[in-house]
């Protein structure tokens, strides 16, 4: 059987520690500030992003991975006698999905999956496909298994400011004009069939006792949560105080087994802003 390589978008945003422990490759989307082009992750951070919006006023562009760099990884990768299996960001969001999949058609042992997802909760799946590449499953089987649970992944967050998705199209005037006025702080979550984003709660009052509500609701059900692992991704500027809460909040609803810690990258910080809190988890 084929050795099994397990490729995912920049936007999985795992820790990099986790990423070189799992031998995960990553695929850096693109991130245009003004006339220039980075590499999410690479040579570009959040910092950069809110630096540049800061002085310009203006949100930075976001572009997929091409299908031709998606073809040189493929082929690079299998011309070494490997499989692949890679997670994609969702497809409802990106073309980066698509651009893959035409890829990949190419070759006869590349699987990509459509998360439907984004940041860490597309990290955890990558994660599923390194679990089931540990138990000595095929790319084809791995792929197969990875499917059925996408959606099963929980992947909400609250925001600080609608403004980052509205400039950037991803919420509707209307939304953001009743945020601005009613002081609504809105907690937005990606649909586990569509992968589209959408409004499912609307919190009011303090950011800081905002992030504790969300937190709370999170985890109200955790008894259908998949103990195995759960993830607290946050986009920069949450306090201390607020990332110590939710994480003893998380310790004390249940034993998981891990408990990630992620910093969203800059595709997802381009899109949402900073101040993002996000709790993500499979159910069972």
């Amino acid at each position: 059987m084929k050795e099994v390589v397990i490729t995912a978008d920049s936007t999985c945003d795992l820790p990099k520690s986790i990423i070189e422990k799992n031998n995960i490759v990553i695929t850096p989307l693109s991130i245009l500030l003004g006339e220039d082009t980075f590499s999410d992750g690479v040579d570009v951070f959040p910092k950069n992003i809110y630096e540049f919006v800061a002085k310009t006023g203006t949100l930075p562009k976001t572009a997929a991975v091409t299908p031709a760099q998606y073809f040189d990884l493929f082929d690079k990768i299998t011309k070494q006698g490997k499989a692949i299996v890679h997670i994609s960001l969702s497809s409802a969001i990106s073309s980066s999905y698509q651009n893959a999949c035409l890829a990949a058609s190419d070759f006869d042992d590349v699987y990509v999956v459509d998360s439907k997802s984004l940041c860490t909760a597309m990290g955890l799946l990558v994660l599923k496909a390194c679990d089931f590449r540990a138990k000595g499953f095929d790319a084809r089987k791995i792929a197969n298994r990875v499917n059925s649970i996408v959606p099963k992944v929980s992947t909400t967050f609250v925001l600080d400011t609608l403004e980052y998705l509205h400039k950037g199209g991803r919420c509707s005037g209307v939304a953001k004009f009743s945020a601005n006025v009613l002081g609504i702080r809105p907690s937005i979550a990606v649909d586990p069939k569509t992968g589209a984003l959408d409004v499912v709660k609307k919190y009011r009052g303090k950011m800081e006792n905002v992030y504790k509500q969300y937190a709370e609701d999170c985890l109200k059900n955790v008894g259908k949560i998949d103990t195995s692992r759960i993830a607290v991704a946050d986009s920069g500027g949450i306090s201390g105080e607020v990332l110590s809460y939710t994480l003893g909040l998380i310790e004390g609803k249940a034993k998981f087994d891990e408990i990630i810690r992620a910093d969203a990258g800059c595709t997802i910080s381009s899109h949402c802003g900073p101040k993002t809190l996000a709790i993500f988890y499979i159910k069972k």
